[in-house]
């Protein structure tokens, strides 16, 4: 059985890998905002629905990774919350 500070280590190890996810997901919205400022910047003046479209689901990937960042965030306090119970 472990003991109590092999377990605390082990939450921690848990909250640094879901910090370091944050991050990566940080650096993911970034670029997907790059790309659909090139792509928005490219088509300007354009009246194609698909130009459209493409700049839409770039949009999605930011708001989808701030609904992930949360699950993350709330996932750490509580991680951090059990450690502390220990």
């Amino acid at each position: 059985m472990a003991s109590i500070e092999e377990v605390r280590a082990a939450i921690a190890q848990a909250v640094d890998k879901a910090g370091q996810s944050a991050a990566a997901l940080q650096q993911a919205a970034d670029l997907a905002k790059d790309a659909q400022a090139l792509l928005s910047q490219a088509t300007e003046g354009s009246d194609q629905a698909d130009v459209d479209q493409a700049n839409a689901q770039f949009a999605e990937v930011a708001n989808g990774v701030d609904d992930l960042q949360k699950f993350l965030a709330n996932g750490i306090s509580q991680a951090e919350n059990i450690s502390a119970r220990l």
